[in-house]
């Protein structure tokens, strides 16, 4: 014949499994705040905006996609028009104009990238695309530090991102507007590029690209310049 266990062996008992349980808790919990803040600190090209957002009109609305003087003061225009605003991030003539070139190499490879996947024949999708860095605005951040990811452990410059708190972006974009923000070393630029100029064609095509744009032309290798970023090691897989 089995007997009880007294009152207070029961109350130890159950007090004794509930702090064990509260202690397993305590410890998966913390193994998830671990967790996400070494993914958050992981740097990505961007983290605002999925890469492939299209813009659609419903998102866009009716404001311009090109932002006004008063919207956007430019410092620089690169030779193939596109307009920057530096923020004072490149501290020589000698390093503005580089970056201004840089800017223009980046857009050389997405037009180049994009000019293979458009219909043959579609006058309307060539002549926009050759209208588009006219009407693009990029701006350098100045809030930017070098991290380094977990995962990569490549240092390199990267700012805050505004979607995903304690996460970074070494570029973002807006998807009403034909507007980007990069890091002075221009890392994530080309990917950026792509984005905005698919959502200039399906806003102001007639007849939508066929082509996937932003999938194909995803990966646009990133390009050394004459600027000083030595903190950075993200440059050792770009091109001279």
């Amino acid at each position: 014949m089995r007997v009880a266990p007294p009152d207070d062996a029961r109350g130890g008992a159950g007090r004794g499994r509930l702090r064990a349980a509260i202690r397993r808790a305590s410890a998966a919990a913390l193994a998830l705040a671990v967790s996400n803040a070494l993914i958050a600190c992981e740097p990505t090209q961007s983290t605002d905006y999925p890469p492939n957002d299209t813009g659609a009109a419903a998102e866009v609305g009716t404001r311009p996609l090109e932002l006004s003087p008063t919207e956007f003061a430019a410092d620089l225009t690169t030779p193939g028009g596109i307009r920057v605003k530096t923020n004072g991030q490149y501290k020589t003539d000698a390093a503005r104009k580089a970056a201004a070139l840089a800017i223009d190499r980046y857009w050389n490879e997405v037009r180049s990238c994009a000019a293979g996947v458009d219909r043959p024949g579609d006058t309307e999708v060539r002549d926009l695309t050759q209208q588009f860095p006219r009407h693009l605005a990029v701006e350098i951040a100045n809030n930017w530090k070098v991290v380094e990811g977990p995962t990569t452990h490549r240092r390199m410059q990267a700012f805050p991102s505004i979607a995903r708190r304690g996460s970074w972006s070494t570029a973002r974009r807006r998807n009403d507007a034909l507007y980007i923000v990069v890091v002075p070393e221009l890392g994530g630029l080309g990917p950026q590029m792509v984005n905005e100029l698919n959502l200039w064609l399906m806003k102001n095509a007639k007849v939508s690209p066929a082509a996937d744009l932003v999938g194909a032309c995803a990966s646009v290798a990133c390009v050394r310049f004459n600027y000083n970023n030595a903190p950075s090691q993200a440059w050792n897989e770009c091109r001279e």
